[in-house]
Order: structure tokens, then C-alpha cells, then sequence
């Protein structure tokens, strides 16, 4: 019941409302025209007709959409259903009921309830199809019960009719209901598709921008900053070689390696600017891939990547982190394992993002080294994952290698759709 409305389904329940209006008001005036009237065969469609204006007007009114939410469309439908269910109650009244009239009326109700039939089996699952199904078909079953003056084999085809409907309402609200989620399925799948594609174009532009950052840095350190180092220098020889006395140049000198070593520190500073930052320019797969390629070349160490093909949107600190948590903790693996293989592993889990790093190296007693106050590795990593409220566990012993599992879990407030 609380899925989203279909888009344009209470569009097409009000245009079949409004062709059910016209088609009891033929109804009635065929009935009032008749050269035998009864004063029953009048108000049945008479009945519809009203019920079925109201209903038109219902769902024409969107501030009651607005009131009643997810429970609009469903009082709609049984409206509907009722309105033209209960109705075939009335031949009940009249006395000289004909059985035969009765099959055919019961019969004439039959493309009116496609309707709801059809939008329930298209919105809900399939179990409100079989419910809609029993109800409408066990009220015809009491009618023509009570129409059959005995049961009989003569008779038992006319009450099996019911059943036969019964069956056919659950065939149409099954293949409906099979064909939307199939509409449904491939619609996720044609999203997912446009999303990687969006994510790989972001992925190659992102890697073309940080290659042209990096070739204008290159470009920028061999050019201008050695040319501000070599007038710094030769300013400094400059002033060593003044002779004592000339406070005017020697002024003029300060002056001039004052803005040059200015100028030399902006250009540092954008160069720093314009090299790549690993989370911004490669995404979070690309930089921790990066970030263990660079470790396994500088340090020897065998390494095994294992990334989910398809991660979540992250906030960004969360991002941060992670990619924090695993370069400080490649970092404490060349500088204390003696490991010869480092596997990572970054996987998503149901509503979180798991971060695994296990050496192979000699290990060490985890009680004793968090208690030690020179051990910032440890405690800044457990400080990364509290801030964004994950949990880190470091497991370890003595020869037998090293564990680091940190874990963060979605809020539910907080959004995890795939890129």
C-alpha cells in the first residue's frame, strides 16, 4: 500500500469513471424508454450513474489526494467495486425476478470491473487482486443462489459461472501484474545502465582534467618556480657581494627578495592547488586503487584489491575517511609488518560499506599498543571512524598478522542510491 502511484494512473481511473458514467446513464435512458419499464432495472443504473459522478468528481480534486495520501486511490477503488457489486443487490427486490436476466446483467458488469481490476493488479500485489476477485464473484454467487429456485445438475453450470469469472479476474490481474514488474524491473535496469555510464563519462573527464592539472603543474615547476629560485639565489649573492655602506641598495635588495620569495611561495601553493586530489579527481574506487598501487611499488609488498563494482553515493566525509583510514593504515603496514601481502577490500553491505586490510605480517598484542601514547596511527584512525559514527576493530596477534575492519551504516535519513 505504500508504494508511489504509477505515473498517469489516476489520469486513466478518471477517464474510465467517465466512460462508466456514460455508459450507465445509456442504461438507465434505454431502461426508461423501454416499452416494459421496471421501476428496479431504472434505479440500478440510475444508482451507478450517481455513484459514479461523485467519484468522478473524487478523483478531480487533487487537494483530497493531498489529504488522504495512500489511502486515495484505494478508497477509490473500492467505491468503484462496491458502487457496482452491491448494486446487482437490488434485483433481489424485485419480484419477479428472471433468472436469465439476471446471468446477463451480472455479465454486463463485467468490463466495469475490469477497470478496478486492472489498476489494482497494476498498483498492489498480487494477493489484492484475489481479494478483489473473491468479493465481486462471491456476491454474484449469493445472487444466483438465491435467483436458482433449486441446486441441480441443470443448474450447477449457472452457479459455476462465479467461479469460472473468478478464475479469469485472477488470469487478467496476474499477467498485468507480471507484465508491470516486468516494466518495473527493466525500467531499474535502463537507470542503473544510464547511472554507470554517467559515472564512467565523470570518470574519464575527471581523469582528463587531473592529467591536464598535472601537465600545467609540470609546467609551472620547471618554468616559473626555477626561475623565482634562481633570482632568489642570485638576489642573495647580490646582497653577500654589496659593499658596506650602500643601505639604499642593500634596501632595494630586501625589497626585491621579499616579493621574489613571495611570488615563489604562490606559485607553491598553486601548484599544490593544481595537483590531483586523489578523492576529488578519481572517486573513491580510483583513489584507493591508486593509493595501494603506490604503496605495493614503493614498498615491495604483494598486494590483492578487491573494490564492489558498484559503490554507493557517499558523503563526503565519509569518503574522507575512508580513504584515510586505508592510507594510515598502509602506512603502519611498511612501517612496522614486515608483511609480504596486503589485501584490501572495500564491499558494500545492505545499508553499509565495509573496509577490510589484512597483512600477512609479524603482528602485535592490540591491548598493549592502544594503551601506548605515542601510537597516533591507531587512535587517529579510531578517531576518523567516531566522527561519522562507523566503528574501526583492529584484530592482531604476535606472527599472525593484522586485521582492520571498519564498518559505517547508513541512517535512515541518510540517502545510499547507487551512482
Amino acid at each position: 500500500m505504500g508504494r508511489p502511484l504509477e505515473p498517469g494512473l489516476l489520469r486513466i481511473f478518471r477517464y474510465f469513471v467517465g466512460v462508466a458514467m456514460i455508459y450507465f446513464a445509456a442504461m438507465w435512458g434505454y431502461e426508461f424508454i423501454s416499452p416494459n419499464p421496471s421501476m428496479i432495472l431504472q434505479v440500478q443504473p440510475l444508482m451507478n450513474l450517481l455513484i459514479n459522478s461523485g467519484l468522478f468528481l473524487y478523483l478531480s480534486t487533487p487537494r483530497l489526494e493531498r489529504i488522504l495520501k495512500q489511502w486515495y486511490l484505494p478508497f477509490a477503488l473500492i467505491t468503484y467495486t462496491g458502487a457496482a457489486v452491491f448494486s446487482h443487490l437490488i434485483y433481489l427486490f424485485d419480484p419477479g425476478m428472471d433468472l436469465s436476466a439476471v446471468i446477463a446483467r451480472s455479465w454486463a458488469l463485467v468490463p466495469i470491473l475490469l477497470v478496478p481490476l486492472v489498476l489494482i493488479a497494476w498498483q498492489y500485489s498480487f494477493l489484492y487482486v484475489l481479494i478483489f476477485a473473491v468479493f465481486t464473484n462471491a456476491v454474484n454467487l449469493f445472487i444466483l443462489i438465491l435467483a436458482v429456485t433449486e441446486v441441480s445438475l441443470g443448474t450447477l453450470p449457472i452457479l459455476v459461472l462465479p467461479v469460472i469469472l473468478a478464475f479469469a479476474y485472477t488470469t487478467v490481474g496476474y499477467i498485468v501484474g507480471k507484465l508491470v514488474a516486468t516494466q518495473r524491473a527493466q525500467k531499474r535496469k535502463l537507470v542503473m545502465a544510464n547511472i554507470l555510464l554517467g559515472q564512467q563519462a565523470n570518470t574519464l573527464e575527471h581523469l582528463a582534467t587531473s592529467r591536464e592539472r598535472n601537465r600545467l603543474a609540470r609546467e609551472l615547476h620547471d618554468t616559473l618556480a626555477h626561475t623565482l629560485s634562481g633570482v632568489a639565489v642570485n638576489l642573495e649573492a647580490i646582497k653577500i657581494m654589496l659593499a658596506p655602506g650602500q643601505d639604499e641598495i642593500a634596501a632595494m635588495l630586501d625589497h626585491s627578495l621579499g616579493a621574489t620569495r613571495l611570488g615563489l611561495d604562490e606559485t607553491r601553493r598553486a601548484l599544490q592547488d593544481l595537483r590531483a586530489r586523489p578523492l576529488e579527481d578519481l572517486g573513491l574506487a580510483l583513489a584507493i586503487r591508486s593509493l595501494v598501487n603506490a604503496f605495493s611499488e614503493r614498498e615491495g609488498i604483494e598486494t590483492e584489491i578487491e573494490i564492489a563494482e558498484s559503490l554507493p553515493a557517499l558523503p563526503p566525509d565519509v569518503e574522507q575517511s575512508l580513504y584515510r583510514i586505508a592510507q594510515e593504515a598502509l602506512v603502519n603496514i611498511g612501517k612496522h609488518a614486515d608483511a609480504s601481502r596486503v589485501t584490501l577490500r572495500l564491499l558494500v553491505g545492505e545499508n553499509r560499506i565495509e573496509l577490510f586490510i589484512h597483512d600477512n605480517g609479524k603482528g602485535f598484542e592490540v591491548k598493549r599498543t592502544s594503551l601506548e601514547a605515542d601510537n597516533f596511527g591507531l587512535k587517529g584512525m579510531r578517531e576518523r571512524a567516531a566522527v561519522i559514527g562507523g566503528t574501526l576493530s583492529v584484530e592482531s596477534q604476535p606472527g599472525g598478522g593484522t586485521m582492520v575492519r571498519f564498518v559505517w551504516e547508513r541512517l535512515d535519513d541518510q540517502d545510499l542510491d547507487l551512482r
